[in-house]
């Protein structure tokens, strides 16, 4: 009867192999000079007016345009 209410003893499986860590990144490899060229030309192209405009040019209305909700 005791075995009933006593669970089995099982061993744990073994551990898995831990990964081999990644390589840290070459900060003078062509990728990575390229990669941060390109996030240096996205910050100056949100630098100035031209940033500030939320809407395309087609979708904005003239100078009189109506500005309430509903309104058209």
């Amino acid at each position: 009867m005791g075995s009933l209410f006593r669970p089995k003893v099982v061993a744990p499986p073994p551990a898995p192999e831990p990964a081999p860590p990644a390589p840290m990144p070459d900060t003078s490899s062509p990728g990575v000079l390229e990669a941060n060229r390109r996030a240096q030309q996205q910050i100056m192209a949100r630098a100035g007016r031209s940033s500030t405009i939320l809407t395309a040019p087609e979708n904005r209305g003239g100078a009189y345009s109506a500005t309430k909700l509903g309104a058209e």
